[in-house]
């Protein structure tokens, strides 16, 4: 039995691609774009301040939906850089010093998306590029000739947040993969007991009918008295129809095991056999295959009729021989449920009648018992 496919995503448990998360995501875009474009004072080029904008909101995204838990290296190195880019085009534009402090926008939006970046699994790149942003940042402080230290005390404050998630993906991860663990092993409990249903099911499927067809006979052979040439006759046909429920698989039902059981009472030796071609297919396929075996054998007066389903992967997954005495003719059933013979072509349920062959009186003397 296969294991059932668990995920073991990060993502699943805090929910990062649902609909909630897009509307977060697309409120704190929106909340840092108008914070950027209402505070515009002494910013030269609006549009390098959008194009910002868009860059966080391509890193948040990325952190959504790039694959892997934890981060590969090459999405974490992407994100990393992003950070530092971000605010490299931000100050580019900032006044000297810097309006207010909603011109620092950049700050909170690139903090955001590295701490769900250590959430993920990767709390090395977060670091890198927050540490890559304060770099940007101070240089342009030292440049601008405001001081290193005053970029420094601007920039600090975000170190907690991140500390904060570097310590939830620390112990928070681990009990997520305890939760995956479970998760797997409840699966793997419930598809086993839902098999162990259906062989008890299936067991007291069996039991009922072969309690229906065999109960009578055994109460006479349990009386003591001798069997009659019938009974004995009857006790043979049960005992071919028992044995074509357990080789005849998927091809028989009751139709063709009365069937079967008819055509043995006429002197017809019968053998049906399952392959396992009809394990994947479709009921309206195994049908036809069933269709196909039913009609042979009540067509059949003497002679031989073999009805296989034949290996998984051939072209047909069902094959009939037919011998009645002076005629042969052979049946084969399609992946499709198409059923052909040699004399015709057929889409749906077999049709004996297209065959030219006359059912006679199914009451003949029989033949013996095969």
């Amino acid at each position: 039995m296969p294991n059932p496919v668990v995920s073991q995503d990060v993502r699943d448990i805090l929910r990062l691609r649902s609909p909630a998360a897009w509307l977060l995501v697309g409120m704190f875009f929106a909340t840092c774009l108008s914070m950027g474009l209402w505070n515009d004072e002494g910013v030269d080029h609006i549009w390098v301040i959008v194009l910002a904008a868009v860059l966080f909101a391509v890193a948040a995204l990325g952190v959504m939906y790039l694959p892997g838990d934890p981060l590969p290296t090459w999405a974490g190195a992407l994100l990393a850089a992003a950070s530092p880019v971000m605010a490299l085009l931000v100050v580019s534009q900032l006044p000297t010093p810097p309006f207010n402090a909603q011109q620092h926008w950049f700050f909170a939006a690139t903090v955001a998306y590295l701490t769900f970046m250590c959430v993920r699994g990767a709390v090395v790149w977060a670091w890198i590029g927050l540490a890559c942003r304060f770099a940007v940042y101070i240089g342009w402080c030292v440049v601008t000739g405001q001081g290193a230290l005053t970029g420094l005390t601007q920039s600090a404050v975000d170190i907690a947040p991140l500390l904060m998630a570097t310590f939830f993906a620390y112990t928070v991860r681990p009990t997520a993969r305890s939760i995956f663990q479970l998760r797997e092993q409840a699966n793997l409990s419930a598809a086993s007991e839902a098999a162990s249903a259906a062989v008890l099911e299936e067991r007291d499927a069996q039991l009922d009918r072969l309690d229906v067809i065999a109960r009578p006979l055994l109460e006479v052979i349990a009386s003591g008295r001798p069997l009659s040439r019938a009974e004995q006759d009857d006790c043979r046909l049960l005992e071919a129809r028992l044995r074509d429920r357990l080789r005849a698989g998927l091809l028989i039902d009751d139709g063709v095991a009365d069937a079967a059981r008819e055509a043995r009472r006429r002197g017809v030796t019968v053998v049906l056999l399952d392959d396992g071609g009809l394990d994947d297919s479709t009921p309206s396929v195994r049908e036809s295959a069933r269709g196909a075996a039913r009609s042979a054998l009540t067509l059949a007066r003497s002679g031989k009729v073999s009805a296989r389903v034949l290996p998984p992967g051939r072209p047909m997954v069902a094959t009939i021989l037919v011998n009645d005495g002076d005629s042969e003719y052979h049946v084969e059933v399609d992946r499709a449920g198409v059923v052909h013979s040699d004399q015709f072509v057929s889409v749906g349920n077999f049709d004996p009648t297209t065959l030219g062959l006359e059912d006679s009186d199914t009451t003949m003397p029989g033949k013996g018992i095969h």
